[in-house]
């Protein structure tokens, strides 16, 4: 239940649970990145695992929210 076939640089998804209390991440030069108070922090987990959660999207939770560098979607 895939929503996108490839995790593009600037992407921003929303995982419909929450790490360390955000649900929203950027993928930025193949790093995962998350907000905290505007603050940019990276995700100190197994970056691996939140790729495969984003591109399997077993549950159907996950959302693509943006892409940064898009400017159709700022």
């Amino acid at each position: 239940m895939s929503i996108v076939d490839e995790i593009k640089n600037g992407d921003v998804f929303d995982i419909g649970q929450t790490v360390n209390g955000v649900s929203k991440f950027l993928c930025f030069n193949d790093t995962w990145y998350y907000f905290e108070k505007r603050m940019p922090r990276v995700y100190d987990y197994d970056q691996s695992k939140l790729t495969n959660l984003i591109l399997d999207n077993e549950f159907g939770e996950v959302t693509f929210v943006k892409n940064i560098f898009d400017p159709d979607q700022q």
